[in-house]
This record gives structure tokens, sequence and C-alpha cells, in this order.
């Protein structure tokens, strides 16, 4: 009785071992199925933020505030060997910055003081380069002689060294200086009481000089004139 009981058990087994290995065996560990990634967020930063450099401001000009030198009157600095205030007389400007001006006193005393006065930083300050002997004035260091005779018409300078003097007086009336005004010397050329009435120049050595006698001109920078 018990053989044919085991040959009912076999096919049995056999049966079940077919379905496992259809199944994958049973005993093997099933493959996960694969998931697509998943997008992972970028980090957020906490460092401060750096701020932008500001942007470059246009700077206003400074405005000066500086106060120009006033002008002075020469003629204010000196009075005649009287006392009494100085009068202006002929003046000339080289340019902007230098200038001569002559001063006159004493006119009613007859004796014709003059002083001639020079600027070489626009009228903001004068000083005395020469002056006439008359009345017998104290001599001043660096200060030069000027032609006593009365009348000076005329002050025409070529550069800052340069300088001529026309006057109508009794005596010698055309003058030149090479020292910028400090001493002057007479020209023989123009007979003396012959008035100089004017005095040009077209370049430094050609000039002409006006007399109610006629001109007088030169081509050698006033070192000889011919009528």
């Amino acid at each position: 009785m018990m053989r044919p009981h085991r040959i009912l058990v076999a096919p049995v087994l056999i049966a079940i071992a077919a379905v496992l290995a259809a199944c994958g065996g049973g005993s093997k560990k099933a493959t996960p199925t694969p998931h697509p990634p998943t997008a992972t967020s970028k980090p957020i930063s906490t460092s401060t933020p750096v701020a932008a450099p500001p942007l470059p401001t246009t700077t206003p000009e400074a405005v000066s505030t500086s106060t120009p030198s006033p002008v002075v009157d020469p003629c204010t600095l000196l009075t005649s060997l009287e006392g009494q205030p100085l009068e202006p007389g002929p003046s000339f400007a080289l340019n902007v910055n230098v200038k001569w001006q002559l001063c006159l006193g004493g006119v009613a005393a007859g004796n014709g003081e003059k002083y001639l006065f020079r600027t070489d930083d626009a009228e903001a300050s004068w000083r005395l380069i020469s002056q006439t002997t008359l009345g017998n004035p104290t001599p001043q260091p660096g200060v030069g002689q000027l032609p006593n005779g009365n009348g000076v018409v005329q002050i025409l300078f070529l550069d800052e060294t340069h300088g001529w003097m026309g006057l109508n007086s009794p005596g010698p009336n055309l003058w030149r200086s090479q020292d910028g005004g400090v001493t002057w010397t007479s020209i023989s050329d123009i007979p003396p009481a012959v008035p100089v009435t004017s005095i040009t120049f077209t370049d430094p050595m050609h000039g002409t000089v006006v007399t109610p006698e006629g001109n007088w001109t030169t081509s050698d920078g006033g070192v000889t004139w011919t009528h």
C-alpha cells in the first residue's frame, strides 16, 4: 500500500519546482526597477552680498575765493618836497604787468619835480626808479636821475630795458634809457629847445621823432637820428 503514495508525491514536487523556476527560482533577489534621478535644488547661499561700488560723481571745479590785489596809485606814495600831493603825468604800459608812471610835483614853486615809478605786478605795488634833482631831494639807493627839464610829453618803452622820453623844454628834449628807466641820457642829434611831440617805433630798429621843425628818423635803434 505504501508504493502508490510515493508515486503521487514525486509528480507534485516536480510541478512545484517548475513553477518556482518560471518565477525566477524564488531564491534570487529581484532587481529593483531603476527610477529617473530627481532634480536637486541648488543650495541657497548664506553669504552676505557684496555691495556694488558707488558710481563716480563729478566734482565741480573749485571756485577761487582769492581777491585780486587792489590797484595802487603810485602818485599817492610820495609827496613833493613841499609836502604837496603829486599829480599823475605821462605813463606807459608794456603789458598787463609792467608799467611806468610819471608823477609830477612842485610845479607851483617852479622846480618841476618828477618821479618815475615802475610796477611789475599789474599795479599792485610800485617802486621809485628815478627822480629829478631839483630841490635837492635826499638821494635814495637804486634811484636814478631824471632830466630836470619841464614838460614831459611822452614816455615809450620798447621792452623792459629800452625806453624813450620826449620833453618840451629849453634844453635837450629827447632822452634815452637802457636800464629800464633808472638812468637817462640826452640825444644830441635833435637841437635843444626843439619840442618833441611824438615818438614812435615800428620795430626795435626803426623809429620816428616828430617835432614842430620836422621829423627825425633812426634805422639803428636810436643810436643816430637824421632830419
